[in-house]
């Protein structure tokens, strides 16, 4: 019994986001509702979804700046209604647009958010530096932040977020509106901050940017969680909705035989030509029923792959039906 329990608090530890039936209404209209969300510790988490599909207030509600109304939810183990200065102390947060003080320097910058955190003295002095090299900007630390690009703004706003060691990073589209090599040093700056071991729930519209960082993504509409997984999670979802693809190619063996081995592949919906090569579409995956049949007719297999769908397009699945709506 001890040990069920001492495995029961680890694995509620490990987890450093969590809400049940978190919900908020706004004149009768659910906004966010009934979502039950779970993100690890040292876990990057994509949080996705429409325009007013509720990720803000999802968000804000996390953070202790709206009240649920009803459900409950904890960011680093503190209730987000009962204990919102823990919820924030233990929170970085970068929003979209960040807003700072671009009369000061960065470092002055980084001195302010520091105390607002009650750091100070040679403590806080060495935590500015440090965390201003950490994201890049040592050679900027005296630069006002008027005079910052749009990539350096975002860095020095993981720098404010980040500067009071908090466990959690919550990120609000923050590759938007910068050029390609400053989204690139951001991802990578992201990756650093999970190797030190940070939990980063982040929104964005850029796909590939999501399905290149996150561990794991949860896509909302209407403000309720329409799928959650890794990548490989949800493309199976996406599958089994809408059908496999496996696109073939064999030497030594006639279409037509082609098409009557594959006859008896009961799954197998519809096979087409395209550019040399069998589109087969099916109900489930049956690549290896596919490879025993063109084998049995001593047909030779040169390509057999199956299709795997883009998490833009398994974004625009799932989201289709509400795309155009707004709240």
């Amino acid at each position: 019994m001890a040990v069920m329990r001492l495995v029961l608090l680890k694995r509620r530890e490990d987890l450093l986001i969590e809400t049940s039936g978190l919900t908020k209404k706004y004149d009768d209209k659910a906004v966010v509702n009934n979502l039950d969300l779970k993100v690890n510790a040292s876990e990057i988490f994509g949080f996705l979804g429409p325009n007013g599909a509720g990720k803000t207030t999802t968000m804000k509600m996390l953070l202790g700046l709206v009240q649920p109304t009803s459900g409950t939810g904890k960011v680093a183990g503190f209730d987000i209604i009962k204990q919102v200065l823990d919820v924030r102390r233990s929170c970085g947060v970068l929003p979209d647009p960040a807003g700072f003080y671009d009369n000061l320097n960065a470092r002055q910058n980084l001195h302010f958010y520091g105390s607002l955190y009650d750091l100070g003295g040679k403590d806080l002095d060495a935590r500015v530096d440090a965390t201003l090299d950490l994201v890049g900007l040592k050679d900027a630390k005296d630069k006002k932040i008027g005079k910052f690009s749009k990539g350096m703004r975002q860095r020095f706003g993981v720098a404010q977020a980040i500067v009071h060691d908090p466990q959690v990073l919550m990120f609000d589209e923050p590759t938007a509106g910068i050029d390609p090599q400053g989204a690139e040093d951001f991802r990578t700056l992201m990756r650093e901050m999970k190797a030190k071991g940070k939990t980063i729930f982040m929104t964005s519209h850029v796909m590939p940017e999501v399905e290149a960082i996150c561990d794991r993504i949860g896509i909302i509409v209407n403000g309720e969680m329409k799928i959650c997984g890794n990548v490989d999670e949800l493309v199976s979802q996406y599958s089994k909705r809408q059908g496999y693809q496996l696109k073939l190619r064999v030497k030594d063996i006639d279409e037509p035989v082609v098409r009557s081995s594959l006859k008896s592949i009961e799954s197998i919906h519809s096979i087409a030509r395209n550019d040399g090569f069998f589109v087969i579409n099916a109900g489930e995956d049956v690549s290896e029923d596919v490879s025993r049949s063109i084998i049995r007719e001593k047909g030779i297999i040169t390509e057999l792959e199956s299709y795997r769908p883009s998490l833009n397009e398994i974004f625009l699945d799932v989201t289709r039906p509400v795309a155009g709506e707004q709240g």
